[in-house]
């Protein structure tokens, strides 16, 4: 009797063996989209979904939707889809491929980071002899209040000036439809240092609000967009300025520069929605809460009534 229960218990881990074998075995995947872009999200090349196994990298999910070559082991990318690093003598202009995840300048290599679900790489092509560090976009909004950086979200502040109590907190509605979770609005005397220092800031005010008067004397932000004379000044890649009438509002962003590691730690980020008066400064809360797929893929944005012009050109 033993020996034919043996085999039958032989036969059925045989098959058992089969099965699996031939069974798809479960694996962890995310979500995550993959943009590449040229001249500060001016040019897009391409926009994908893209469905990776867990753990993957960023530099394997562009693999996936695009032709890639690298150098150094992989470490720099020289070329997507055949557009490759470039360097003019004659304009100075320096052309290469910047790496964003969430709206933040990554601050490792893309085959080191490893997406989480949610997360939104995106690469731009640019022109980096004026700004040689752009800490942050606003481009790929809602992020980063939404998934943040490594699968690790600050909580997000709306710090207004008094006359923007009820903007503040209809962006603060619109940002909680979006999926935003962790987010309160407060005026700056509400603000702690602590909160200061570790949370993504949305500032809403005029040019004189403290805090964006700060940020505006700040050149080491990353900025192509500073006020002066009750004007925006605008730049464009080179650094050469195109001037504004006193009519428009201004959506920019950078990393925390009040986080006590300093910008470039991919914690935190501020964005400064702002203007030379009120009514400026409305018309680019409007576009933020209304119209943001206009501003889509952008390093920052100029409002000039309904039109929302990207920046730098």
């Amino acid at each position: 009797m033993l020996k034919p229960i043996l085999a039958v218990l032989v036969v059925a881990g045989l098959l058992t063996i089969a099965l699996c074998g031939c069974q798809p075995q479960p694996t962890d995947e995310i979500a995550v989209k993959v943009i590449v872009t040229q001249n500060f999200g001016n040019e897009l090349m391409l926009d994908e979904p893209v469905a990776v196994s867990s753990g993957t990298s960023a530099l394997g999910a562009l693999e996936e939707v695009a032709m890639v070559e690298t150098k150094y082991g992989g470490g720099f990318i020289a070329a997507i889809n055949g557009i490759r690093s470039q360097y003019s003598a004659g304009t100075k202009a320096k052309n290469d491929w910047f790496f964003y995840v969430n709206g933040m300048s990554a601050n490792v290599g893309a085959r080191e980071y490893k997406l989480h679900d949610g997360d939104i790489e995106h690469w731009d092509f640019h022109d980096w002899s004026f700004q040689a560090f752009i800490p942050a976009t606003i481009g790929d909004f809602p992020q980063p209040f939404l998934g943040g950086y490594k699968g690790k979200t600050s909580p997000t502040i709306i710090v207004y000036d008094e006359n923007f109590q009820v903007p503040s907190l209809d962006l603060m509605s619109k940002l909680r439809k979006l999926g935003v979770e962790n987010i309160r609005a407060q005026v700056p005397t509400e603000l702690s240092s602590q909160a200061k220092g570790h949370s993504n800031l949305i500032l809403l005010g005029t040019e004189d609000f403290g805090l964006i008067s700060e940020l505006n004397e700040n050149r080491k932000l990353g900025f192509y967009i500073h006020f002066e004379e009750g004007k925006a000044v605008v730049y464009d890649s080179q650094g050469n300025k195109t001037q504004y009438e006193s009519d428009c509002g201004i959506i920019q962003a950078t990393q925390n520069p009040w986080n006590p590691k300093g910008i470039g730690v991919c914690e935190n980020v501020v964005w400064m929605i702002s203007g030379a008066n009120e009514s400026q400064v409305q018309n680019a809360i409007n576009a933020l809460a209304k119209h943001h797929e206009e501003f889509r893929y952008a390093c920052a944005a100029v409002v000039t009534g309904e039109e929302v012009i990207k920046v730098p050109e």
